[in-house]
């Protein structure tokens, strides 16, 4: 199966209660609905997430607010899931993050693709330094980051919070 990242849009008024009892993130990222939370919307990017956040911070593990959202941004929240704990980005941190990404099209994006470096930086899932396949790593990569963008944009025109996890 392999790490993936997912993303939950929330309000804030969930976020902050996510903070208070930190034993609920697991269960509320397993669940479709969980008792005393509103409404949400997910997004699977699957193993795409540590390509995009390479793409969008020009490093592996680090990189500058907003655009490090995805690895580092935002504050820790609960346990460990397997990879890190979830960490979540409130409402004024998602309109950062959208301002951040609306200037950050999908094609541009695609001109920072360089597999040469992706592997040389060790970006999960080592798939980049295969050239018969280059194309097709950069459609994954394209999709995914496009799904990933406008999900971030639509939190931001709805004022949401967002939960991010690697598991």
């Amino acid at each position: 199966m392999g790490m993936i990242a997912m993303f939950r849009r929330l309000s804030d008024v969930d976020l902050s209660r996510l903070r208070e009892e930190p034993a609920v993130v697991a269960d509320y990222l397993g669940e479709d609905e969980l008792d005393g939370f509103g409404p949400h919307a997910d997004l699977d990017v699957d193993k795409a997430w540590h390509a995009i956040h390479f793409l969008l911070t020009g490093t592996a593990w680090e990189g500058a607010p907003p655009l490090n959202f995805i690895i580092t941004g935002g504050a820790e929240i609960g346990d460990d899931l397997g990879y890190g704990p979830a960490r979540g980005l409130t409402s004024g941190e998602v309109r950062n993050l959208a301002s951040a990404l609306t200037a950050i099209p999908p094609d541009s994006l695609l001109q920072r693709f360089d597999p040469a470096a992706m592997t040389s930086a060790e970006i999960y899932p080592g798939i980049w330094n295969r050239p018969q396949h280059e194309d097709d790593s950069r459609s994954y990569v394209c999709e995914y980051y496009d799904q990933l963008r406008s999900f971030v944009l639509d939190a931001a025109v709805e004022g949401e919070a967002m939960l991010m996890a690697i598991t």
